[in-house]
C-alpha cells in the first residue's frame, strides 16, 4: 500500500502436527470438533512455515496464492518472507502434494539481508501450468518487475521480462487461451499522466521468448492525484476481462503522520469483451451517468488510509479492500467486494458484497454487510458458489472467516482462524497484509492468509496442521531441538475447502 508509498521433540507437538483423518462418521466429527480438530473433512488447514524453519520469528504476511488448473497438487504460496540464508534471492512457498506439505524455493530476484525478501509479491498459473507468472516490487529499489518461469520447483531464479519504477502492488493473473498466454498485472501506476493512476499492463502472448506487455490506463477520469493502490482484475475463458478500481477523488491529512482520510472515492469497474485486445481496451462497460467509460458502482465512499496500523485496528493499517470474482458459469455475472467506513460508523471499515447479473451494467444492493473487517476476497467455483474470505477484528482478536452462498441470498459461516490482534507485536507495515487471498479451481476452494501462529487448538475451530514445531498442550513453539521456545510470530496459513 503507497500514497505510498531439546532433545527429544515435545509429545504434544507430536500429536498436534498430525493431519486431521481425511473422512470421519458424524458421531467422529462431533467428538473432534469439540476437541478442538477438523469437524469436517472439507476443511483442510495448516501453517505453511516448514519444520526446517521452526525457529523462525519472521512477519510473513501480506500473502498470495495461485494453483496449478491442470494439477491441483502443484500450489504455490506467496508472502514477506526472507530468504533463510538471507540471499539475494526471496522464497516462493512450493506444495507438490495438494497442500499438505510446504517447502521454500528462493527463485525471485530480490536483495541479500532483505528480512521481508521482496515487496507485494503475487503469482499466477498459465492455462495449463506450464509457466508461473509473478510481479513483485523488489527489495533495494522498489521497481516493478514482471517475472516468468517454467520450473517453479527447481533453483534457477524465475526471469524478469520487464521492470520499471514508480508504481505499486502489482496484482497477477494468468490465463490461455487459443494457446496464448495472456497476462493481466494490476497496478497503481504512478508514471501515469493527470493522476490516472490505475493501470493494467498485459501480455496478450507471454509465453513467448520476449513478451511485450502494454500499460493501459483503465482510470478515464479526473482524480485527486491518483487512484488507490488496487487494482483488481478477474478473467472469463470467453475473453471478457473485468477489473476493479477505487477512483480517489478528494482527501484530508497526511500519510507521513498516518492521517491520511480518503474523503470521496468511487468504486469503479470495467470491462473489455475481448480479452484486452482491440483499439480502446477496457472500454465496453459506459457509465449512463456521465457516459465515461468505467461503471462506477459506488460513489463517494470514504475510509482512512494508514500507513501504520493502530491498536484500534488491531495493528493492521487500512487502505480499502477490493476483490472481484466472474462466475465460470456465465461471464455476465460478477461479484465485487469493497470497503469503506460509513457516516456515524465507529469502526474502521466496513465490506460489503454485490453483483452484477448483466455484465457489470447494474449492481444489487448488499448481499453482506461486515463491520470492522478488511482483506476481502472472492472465488467462484464451477457450479457457481461464491466464496468470500475476510478478516474481521473482534475486540483483540482477528477471525478469519470463510462465507458461501449458492444464491447470495444466505451464506453459510466458517471460522478458519481467532488469533491474537496483540501477539505478536507488528515488526513492519502492513500487520497481516494489505490482501489475502481465495480461489476456485473445479468445484473446490483454496486460500491463503496471514495470522499469528500461537498453537492453540480453540485459535483454530475447524483445525490446523503444523510443520514447525509446535506444541499445542503447552501453547508453545519450539526450535528443531524441540526445547529452545520460540515466541510468536505471524506466519501464512493455507486452507482447501473439499465441496
Amino acid at each position: 500500500m503507497a500514497a505510498k508509498k531439546a532433545g527429544k521433540k515435545a509429545a504434544g507437538a507430536k500429536a498436534a502436527g498430525k493431519k486431521a483423518p481425511a473422512k470421519k462418521s458424524a458421531k467422529a466429527a462431533k467428538k473432534a470438533g469439540a476437541a478442538g480438530q477438523a469437524p469436517s473433512a472439507s476443511v483442510f488447514l495448516i501453517n505453511m512455515i516448514p519444520k526446517a524453519l521452526s525457529a523462525e520469528t519472521n512477519q510473513d504476511s501480506e500473502p498470495h496464492l495461485t494453483v496449478n488448473p491442470a494439477n491441483t497438487r502443484q500450489i504455490v504460496g506467496t508472502a514477506f518472507t526472507p530468504d533463510p540464508s538471507l540471499g539475494p534471492n526471496a522464497p516462493i512457498y512450493v506444495s507438490l502434494d495438494g497442500g499438505n506439505t510446504w517447502m521454500l524455493n528462493s527463485i525471485v530476484p530480490s536483495t541479500a539481508g532483505s528480512i521481508s525478501g521482496t515487496g507485494d509479491i503475487t503469482t499466477s498459473f498459465n492455462g495449463n501450468a506450464s509457466k508461473l507468472y509473478g510481479a513483485i516490487l523488489k527489495a533495494g529499489s522498489s521497481a516493478m518487475q514482471f517475472l516468468r518461469t517454467s520450473s517453479f520447483s527447481t533453483p534457477p531464479p524465475m526471469t524478469v521480462l520487464k521492470s520499471r519504477p514508480n508504481a505499486d502492488q502489482p496484482f497477477t493473473l494468468a490465463t490461455t487461451i487459443g494457446g496464448k498466454d495472456r497476462v493481466y498485472i494490476g497496478n497503481n501506476d504512478f508514471a501515469a499522466g493527470g493522476g490516472r493512476t490505475a493501470t493494467i499492463d498485459q501480455s496478450l502472448d507471454g509465453g513467448i521468448a520476449a513478451p511485450v506487455f502494454q500499460a493501459i490506463r483503465v482510470e478515464k477520469r479526473s482524480t485527486v492525484g491518483q487512484d488507490g493502490p488496487q487494482t483488481r482484475p478477474t478473467a472469463h475463458p470467453d475473453g471478457t476481462v473485468y477489473a476493479a478500481f477505487y477512483r480517489w477523488r478528494s482527501l484530508t491529512g497526511n500519510f507521513q503522520a498516518n492521517t491520511l482520510v480518503i474523503t470521496s472515492a468511487d468504486v469503479v469497474v470495467v470491462r473489455d469483451d475481448n480479452g484486452g485486445s482491440g483499439a480502446t481496451p477496457y472500454t465496453a462497460l459506459i457509465d449512463t451517468g456521465d457516459g465515461i467509460a468505467g461503471k462506477r458502482v459506488v460513489t463517494g465512499v470514504s475510509f482512512p488510509f494508514m500507513i501504520s496500523g493502530a491498536a484500534a485496528t488491531g495493528q493492521q493499517r487500512i487502505g480499502g479492500s477490493l476483490s472481484i470474482a466472474v462466475s465460470p458459469l456465465s461471464s455476465s455475472t460478477v461479484y465485487l467486494v469493497w470497503g469503506n467506513k460509513p457516516a456515524g460508523s465507529t469502526g474502521f471499515l466496513t465490506l460489503h458484497v454485490t453483483r452484477s447479473l448483466d455484465r457489470g451494467k447494474t449492481w444489487s444492493p448488499d448481499l453482506l454487510t461486515i463491520p470492522n473487517a478488511t482483506n476481502g476476497a472472492l472465488a467462484i467455483n464451477n457450479a457457481g458458489k461464491i466464496a468470500f474470505l475476510y478478516q474481521q477484528l473482534s475486540g483483540v482478536r482477528w477471525v478469519t472467516h470463510l462465507r458461501r452462498s449458492t444464491t447470495g441470498a444466505t451464506w453459510d459461516d466458517l471460522t478458519l482462524a481467532n488469533t491474537s490482534a496483540t501477539n505478536p507485536v507488528r515488526t513492519f507495515n502492513p500487520y497481516l497484509g494489505d490482501y489475502c487471498h481465495l480461489l476456485a479451481v473445479g468445484k473446490d476452494f483454496y486460500g491463503i492468509f496471514s495470522a499469528s501462529n500461537v498453537p492453540n487448538s480453540a485459535n483454530f475451530p475447524n483445525g490446523v496442521k503444523y510443520q514447525r514445531n509446535a506444541d499445542f498442550a503447552t501453547q508453545r513453539l519450539f526450535k528443531l531441538d524441540g526445547v529452545t521456545i520460540v515466541p510468536a510470530s505471524i506466519d501464512p496459513f493455507f486452507f482447501k475447502i473439499t465441496e
